[in-house]
């Protein structure tokens, strides 16, 4: 049996918070490619447009993960820390990704030109229900009072409260 070439999907987002969009995407890439590799941006940014730390949207990803029954596809869950240098950043990624054959996953413009320029793959999905699950919108929801809960897998919803 020969292996697969780029086999693992890489899925790289901030998860401010972890919405549905996020979960459609990790289910594609998790159907495409035999493992995953989530790497979660921003670690240590702590503002309006971060508002939950690092701890936590790992909290997210993981009982997304476990709630999914995705745990054997996820070969690893990382951080990558933000650089202005966009050549620095991709060295920083490849490092954490650890693998040749990969493919990443996703519509961030920023982050798919960076892997093209260096001559990686890139495979976008196209984005689900982009009106509803967008991070920006659902933040702004919240601090508005307004419904989100809708909008964040239902497991998740106590998680993004505290």
């Amino acid at each position: 049996m020969t292996k697969k070439k780029n086999n693992i999907g890489v899925v790289i987002g901030r998860f401010q918070p972890f919405h549905k969009g996020h979960a459609w995407l990790i289910k594609k890439a998790s159907e495409r490619f035999e493992k995953v590799v989530i790497l979660i941006g921003s670690p240590t940014a702590d503002d309006k447009n971060n508002p939950w730390d690092l701890k936590k949207r790992v909290r997210m990803v993981k009982k997304f993960i476990k709630h999914e029954n995705l745990n054997k596809k996820i070969l690893k869950i990382e951080e990558i820390v933000d650089v202005p240098d966009d050549d620095k950043w991709l060295i920083i990624a490849l490092k954490k990704i650890g693998n040749e054959k990969f493919v990443v996953v996703g519509d961030n413009e920023w982050v798919n030109g960076i892997f093209e320029n260096a001559g990686y793959k890139v495979w976008r999905t196209g984005y689900f229900k982009r009106e509803n699950y967008e991070g920006v919108k659902i933040r702004q929801l919240i601090n508005e009072g307004n419904l989100w809960s809708d909008r964040i897998p239902e497991y998740l919803i106590s998680l993004i409260k505290n």
